[in-house]
C-alpha cells in the first residue's frame, strides 16, 4: 500500500551540499522530480549554495550541463573549486665564478704535460668584469576560497648575499661588478676585489707564478724559474734565475741573479749581476754586473759603491755612475741612445715610409681621375674595378703613413736628444770601458778618475774631469 502511494504523490527535486571545512570545494548532488514534482533550477542550486557559503569561483557551466543531464545514480560533482595561492619562488644568487678556488697545476690539452708553477692563485678581474647575477624572490599570487576569501601565498625566500670590498652593486640590485682591476677572491660569505697581492713568503712551489693585473708585494724573494707579473711590484728579498714584469714599477728591495728584468716603468734594486734588464723608465741600482741593460730614460748607479762592470748598458738618457769598469780591465759596453741601432731602423722606416708614400700618391691620384671621369660618363668595368681598388689602398694606407709619420719624428727627436747625452762617473773609470755615443765610438785606455764624457760639434767624443 505505501509503495502503490509513493507512486502517486508528487516529489520535488532535492539538492544536497556538500562544502569543505576550509572552503576548498563544493560538491553538489541533485535527485529528480517525480510524478510531477517541482525540477531542481539553477537559481535554487545558486541560492543553495549561497545558503551553505559558497559564492565564489562557482562552475556555472557545470552546473547547468549536470541539471540538463542529471544522472540516476544521484552522483556527485564537484561545482565549486578554490583558485590556490602561487607561492613565491625563492631567490638565487648565480656567480659568475666558482666561490672557492683550489692551488691545483694547470694541464696542457695537447700535450697532456702538467705545468706545476702554473696554479692559478691569482684570479685577475678587470673592472666591470660581471660577478654574481641576482635574481629576486618573488611574493606570490593570492588565491581564493569558494566563499570570496583571499587565501595568501607563502613568499620566496630572499636571496642572501653580502656586496664585498672592491665590488660593487648596480641600482637595480640584480648584478654584482668589479669596481676595479684586481684579485678575486671568496671570503667567508663573499667576493672580494683586492687591488693589492701580498705574497707573504716567496714566490716558489707553494705559491706557483704570480700574474696579476693589480700590485704585488712579496715579502720573501722569487725563486729560481718562476715568474711574477703586475702593475707595480715590490719584492722584499733576493730575485734569483726568475722574471719580473711590471707596467708601472719594479722595486727589489735586494737584487736580482741571472734574472729577466722588464717594465714599462721605473725599475730600483740594490744589485744585479748577469742580468737581461729593460726598463721605459728610469733604472736605478747601486751596482750592475755583467748586465746587459736596455733603458729609455736615465740609468743611476750612484748608491754605495756605484759600479758597472762587464756587460753591455744602453740608455736613451744620461748615465750616471760611480764607477765605471774595474781594476782588472773587464770589458764594459756604455752606448748612449743606442743611436747605431736606431739610426739603421730609421733609415729602414723612411725608406719603407718613401715607397708607400709614393704609390699612396700615384693611387689617391689615379682614383681622383677615375671619380672625376665617372661623373662625365660611366665607366667601363676595368676602370670601376681600377677605381675601387685605388680607393681600398688609398683608405688602407692613409693611417698607416700617419703612423710612419709619427714613428719617424720620434726617433728624430731621439736622434737630436742623443747628441747632448753624457756619461757621468763621478769616481773612477778604468780601462776596458767602450764608449758609443751617436756615431761616435770611443775606448777608454787610461785610468781616469772624475769625468764626464760628451760629444763635441765634430761629433767626436771628449771628456772633462769632474762631474757635472
Amino acid at each position: 500500500m505505501e509503495s502503490k502511494f509513493n507512486d502517486m504523490v508528487a516529489l520535488d527535486g532535492q539538492i544536497s551540499v556538500l562544502v569543505d571545512d576550509q572552503f576548498l570545494w563544493a560538491k553538489l548532488i541533485v535527485s529528480k522530480a517525480q510524478n510531477g514534482g517541482k525540477e531542481v533550477t539553477y537559481d535554487d542550486v545558486i541560492g543553495e549554495l549561497s545558503r551553505n557559503g559558497v559564492k565564489a569561483n562557482i562552475k556555472e557551466d557545470k552546473i547547468r550541463d549536470y541539471l540538463e543531464n542529471l544522472p540516476d545514480d544521484h552522483k556527485s560533482i564537484i561545482v565549486a573549486e578554490a583558485t590556490p595561492a602561487e607561492n613565491g619562488v625563492d631567490g638565487v644568487v648565480t656567480y659568475s665564478y666558482e666561490p672557492k678556488s683550489e692551488l691545483k697545476p694547470t694541464i696542457d690539452e695537447e700535450t697532456g704535460i702538467v705545468n706545476f708553477k702554473e696554479l692559478g692563485k691569482i684570479r685577475n678581474v678587470r673592472k666591470g668584469n660581471l660577478i654574481a647575477t641576482i635574481k629576486m624572490n618573488t611574493m606570490g599570487t593570492p588565491g581564493m576560497d569558494i566563499s570570496g576569501k583571499e587565501i595568501k601565498p607563502v613568499p620566496g625566500v630572499p636571496p642572501k648575499y653580502f656586496v664585498g670590498s672592491g665590488t660593487i652593486q648596480d641600482n637595480e640590485k640584480t648584478r654584482i661588478y668589479a669596481a676595479d682591476d684586481g684579485n678575486l677572491r671568496w671570503e667567508k660569505d663573499r667576493f672580494i676585489v683586492d687591488t693589492i697581492v701580498t705574497i707573504s713568503g716567496s714566490v716558489d712551489a707553494s705559491t706557483g707564478n704570480i700574474d696579476f693585473v693589480g700590485d704585488i708585494v712579496v715579502k720573501g724573494g722569487v725563486l729560481e724559474g718562476y715568474r711574477v707579473r703586475g702593475k707595480n711590484v715590490t719584492i722584499k728579498e733576493n730575485v734569483t734565475n726568475a722574471t719580473v714584469e711590471a707596467t708601472e714599477s719594479i722595486v727589489i728591495n735586494s737584487g736580482a741573479v741571472y734574472s729577466k728584468l722588464s717594465c714599462d716603468g721605473n725599475i730600483k734594486m740594490s744589485f744585479a749581476e748577469n742580468c737581461t734588464i729593460f726598463s721605459k723608465g728610469n733604472l736605478e741600482s747601486k751596482s750592475l754586473i755583467n748586465c746587459n741593460v736596455l733603458c729609455e730614460s736615465e740609468v743611476l748607479v750612484i748608491g754605495g759603491k756605484g759600479i758597472i762592470v762587464g756587460g753591455e748598458c744602453v740608455a736613451y738618457h744620461n748615465i750616471t755612475a760611480n764607477q765605471i769598469g774595474s781594476e782588472s780591465y773587464t770589458k764594459t759596453t756604455i752606448n748612449l741612445g743606442n743611436t747605431a741601432s736606431l739610426m739603421k731602423s730609421h733609415k729602414e722606416l723612411n725608406d719603407n715610409f718613401k715607397t708607400l708614400n709614393e704609390n699612396y700618391k700615384k693611387l689617391k691620384n689615379l682614383y681622383e681621375k677615375l671619380n672625376h671621369l665617372r661623373n662625365e660618363r660611366p665607366l667601363t668595368p676595368q676602370q670601376e674595378h681600377a677605381r675601387k681598388q685605388a680607393f681600398l689602398f688609398v683608405m688602407n694606407e692613409r693611417n698607416t703613413l700617419a703612423d710612419m709619420t709619427e714613428r719617424i719624428e720620434h726617433n728624430e727627436k731621439i736622434l737630436a736628444k742623443s747628441r747632448l747625452l753624457q756619461l757621468i762617473v763621478k769616481k773612477k773609470c778604468f780601462p776596458g770601458v767602450s764608449l758609443k755615443l751617436y756615431t761616435a765610438i770611443y775606448e777608454n785606455n787610461v785610468e781616469n778618475g772624475s769625468v764626464v764624457f760628451y760629444l763635441d760639434s765634430d761629433n767626436e767624443i771628449r771628456f772633462r774631469a769632474g762631474n757635472r
